[in-house]
């Protein structure tokens, strides 16, 4: 029998143990737990190196087409997991955890490490706007911030995000900036004061990526194969997981699918399948910390009940995408030398919204032309000549609104066993994004309203709020300290416990409150 049995490895899972083991106790981890067996060529290098020597079809593409999902599929998909070596992140989610969704696009894991192996690394600290109907305090979040700080090895600096982002302690130097991101940020300097009184501020992402040798790992190399496998530079949940592993100081159970738990005076037994047989096994422990994700914690909720009548919340941040061209980089050579992902972040506190939002602007020299190829308006052979000569002078700003902004969905057990997920139709007014454009022409990237593309409900991978903590808590909600109400040992550790979504991206403050219950579950 475990003491405590934790199900999920993902970045709140991989944060609770770590918070148990920091107390000295030994957990068990569930997981389902795949791991990349894809024979895709490691690449050492630059990728605009490697392409001219060598043929990149098993990079870039696959076997199974999986790189040209974007141009061949008629519906959108997320870019960095149709990489043929991010094919195990979800690797038989659909087997594993079927859903019925009418429009919401959910994307699920049951890798080692969870959707962390494919995440973008923006590591926010939550600031006290971010906790509004959280009945938890920043003074309770802040050691752990602190304490994944120095886990992680998080770049950025202190500058006009700070009020946004927390304290800049402990964080390394920040990333290089991108030929065109750099420009944009001079005239961000050169027009700070007029920007930041029509409630724009930009600055420096806060990243898990290592601008300088950290921990025994390497610096970023500017090799933009960020999209296309794994970099030991970008910190994941699961370089922490083989961590723990390596030190014997979690018991790791990979293989097992959790399905439900039965709950007595004695303790938890938790039901499960194994995941190559289907066969039943069963575990004992005397806590149970759920961290399968939001969608997943809450099925295994519903399913411990056998309830199927219950609709559950389900929250999810709103984003746009917003082409950037930046005029002065048309014909330019692609900068060759970049980092891949988020390279500057701005923050719009919107008189015309009423809240504030969230934009990542994006560098574009990793991801695969397909990405954007049905995104021009032209015929095929003029949309491969408009992507030449305006990539380079291209960004995406990923624009994220906080959960709030839209109706949540609703999450509930069908009796074929199947989630039901069901979203009301939204779509984000375009029109008020005015003030923002004007701001970005100042920066010197050009867009328009007719440009900005809506992905589905479901592609920000931001779920939230099936469990909300409560002060006082009914059916189907967590206690301040995450345990679940009508429980006596099962606390929820994940986004599930989550009672609003603040526009950010949400990992950084949910690790840090998964160490806060799990420290909460280990001394109740």
């Amino acid at each position: 029998m475990a003491e405590f049995i934790i199900v999920g490895s993902g970045a709140a899972g991989v944060a609770a143990a770590l918070a148990l083991v920091h107390r000295g106790i030994r957990p068990m981890l569930l997981d389902a737990g795949f791991v990349n067996a894809a024979a895709v060529p490691r690449v050492h290098g630059n990728l605009y190196d490697y392409r001219r020597r060598r043929d990149s079809f098993d990079l870039h593409i696959g076997t199974e087409l999986g790189g040209l999902r974007a141009a061949l599929d008629t519906e959108q998909s997320v870019a960095k997991l149709n990489a043929p070596n991010m094919a195990f992140v979800t690797r038989n989610a659909g087997q594993l955890a079927p859903l019925e969704q009418t429009r919401f696009h959910a994307v699920q894991s049951f890798a080692a490490g969870g959707l962390g192996n494919a995440w973008g690394a923006g590591l926010y600290r939550w600031v006290e706007e971010d906790l509004d109907s959280f009945p938890v305090s920043l003074e309770q979040l802040d050691p752990y911030f602190d304490l994944l700080t120095r886990e992680i090895g998080i770049s950025g600096q202190d500058d006009d995000l700070s009020p946004f982002f927390g304290s800049a302690a402990g964080l390394l130097p920040p990333l290089n900036l991108s030929y065109n991101a750099r420009l944009a940020f001079d005239r961000y300097l050169r027009t700070r004061d007029t920007l930041r009184r029509s409630g724009i501020n930009m600055g420096y992402p806060r990243v898990g990526v290592l601008s300088v040798p950290y921990d025994g790992r390497p610096a970023c190399d500017y090799s933009n194969l960020e999209f296309w496998q794994s970099q030991p530079y970008i910190y994941t949940p699961a370089i922490t997981l083989q961590k723990l592993v390596s030190r014997d100081q979690i018991d790791y159970q990979p293989g097992v699918l959790v399905e439900s738990w039965r709950e007595t005076n004695d303790g938890l037994t938790l039901l499960a399948a194994d995941v190559e047989t289907g066969e039943s096994v069963q575990f004992t422990g005397g806590t149970l910390l759920l961290a399968a994700g939001a969608i997943n914690t809450a099925r295994i909720a519903l399913q411990s009940r056998r309830d199927l009548s219950t609709r559950l919340p389900l929250l999810e941040n709103p984003i746009l995408q917003i082409p950037l061209i930046a005029p002065h980089s048309v014909g330019r050579r692609l900068d060759t030398q970049a980092f891949g992902l988020v390279q500057l972040n701005l923050v719009w506190q919107s008189a015309g919204h009423g809240m504030t939002l969230q934009g990542s602007l994006i560098e574009l020299t990793a991801p695969m032309r397909a990405e954007f190829f049905g995104r021009f308006p032209l015929s095929a052979r003029g949309n491969l000549a408009a992507m030449r000569v305006l990539l380079p002078a291209m960004m995406m700003m990923q624009l994220y609104y906080p959960g709030s902004a839209q109706p949540p969905a609703e999450l509930s057990l069908s009796p074929n066993g199947r989630l039901r997920i069901v979203a009301p139709p939204h779509d984000m007014d375009r029109a008020s994004l005015a003030p923002l454009l004007k701001a970005l022409r100042m920066l010197g990237l050009w867009s328009h309203a007719a440009l900005i593309q809506q992905p589905p409900t479901g592609h920000a991978i931001h779920y939230a709020g099936t469990l909300p903590m409560r002060t006082q808590p009914g059916a189907y909600q967590c206690y301040p300290d995450g345990r679940l109400h009508g429980t006596r040992r099962v606390f929820v550790a994940d986004s599930a416990s989550f009672p609003t979504l603040p526009a950010k991206n949400m990992s950084f403050g949910m690790m840090a409150n998964a160490m806060r219950i799990a420290t909460a579950a280990a001394i109740s």
